[in-house]
């Protein structure tokens, strides 16, 4: 769903950029190229990153989860390994 927002907003700023590469002063602009777009995109859309300290320990008990969820899963994997040897 992100993904499919960002590439819409994409072709709408394309457009944009388009309509004023073609401006009727007669000025000859170069058209933008994608590290500008993405520029634009990352100033006006796309939202910084969340650094807050509310939203850090909870990434860190996320990871914690996922280490003790692989362990269980491989110590499972060996116990249904050697059970059917």
């Amino acid at each position: 769903m992100r993904r499919s927002l960002i590439s819409l907003l994409a072709a709408a700023v394309l457009t944009v950029n388009r309509a004023r590469a073609t401006c009727p002063a007669g000025i000859d602009l170069v058209p933008a190229g994608p590290r500008e777009l993405l520029a634009v995109l990352r100033a006006t859309v796309i939202p910084m990153p969340r650094r807050d300290l509310n939203h850090i320990p909870h990434w860190s008990a996320r990871r914690r989860h996922q280490h003790r969820a692989t362990a269980s899963h491989r110590h499972w994997n060996n116990v249904t390994a050697e059970a059917t040897t």
